[in-house]
Formats: C-alpha cells, structure tokens, sequence
C-alpha cells in the first residue's frame, strides 16, 4: 500500500508481509521480465545490471540504485515510480502496475535482502 507525500510523491506504508519477499523468487523474475533487456551484461544502458543481486546493488552510473531499507532514497523506486526526471522512463514502456511497484518498495524497505 502506498500514499501520497505533501510533495506528491508516493511513499511506501509498513507492511508486515515485505520480510517474506525474495529476491531470487519475487523481485529478479520481475527485474527479468521488466529491466533486463536494457540493463542486462551485454548493454548495460546507465551502467546498470538487473541480472543478478550483486549488479542491483552495485552498479550503475549513479551507483548504488538500490539504498536497503530506504525506498525513498534509492534510484531504482524513484525511476519505477516516476518520480525521478533525469533520465529516461523507467521502464521506458510506461510505469509497471502498483503492484509489481509495492513488491520492489517493499524489499527495499525491507533491507533488499538476498535471498
């Protein structure tokens, strides 16, 4: 669930169910589906590399994308949510649904942990 900032911007609300996210289950296959074919090893656009836990975190021209525990803080909820202008659209097909949006704010929030 999330709300909107006195700024506009949407914020991420506690949920309890975010410990449960994996990696390796819940966010790469959505990483593969909606990133990868831009930031995979062989293009790498911005430097970044959705393929693996290592690449989210620590690549990328503006690195690191990913700031555990502070969704608000990290690139990548800032570009998937719309809120980050510098650039292009991320994912430049338009916004991903709120679901699949909550998912990544949610681990990231949770720790963006590896698992």
């Amino acid at each position: 669930m999330t709300r909107r900032s006195s700024e506009g911007d949407r914020v991420a609300i506690a949920n309890p169910e975010a410990a449960a996210i994996s990696f390796e289950v819940d966010i790469l296959p959505l990483l593969d589906e909606e990133c990868y074919y831009c930031h995979k090893p062989e293009r790498l656009k911005g430097g970044w590399d959705s393929s693996t836990y290592e690449g989210v975190m620590t690549s990328g021209d503006n690195a690191p994308v990913v700031v555990p525990g502070e969704s608000r803080n990290s690139l990548l909820a800032q570009k998937i949510m719309g809120i980050q202008a510098e650039g292009d659209e991320m994912p430049p097909q338009g916004l991903m649904d709120e679901a699949r949006i909550q998912l990544i704010i949610d681990w990231i929030n949770a720790g963006a942990p590896n698992n």
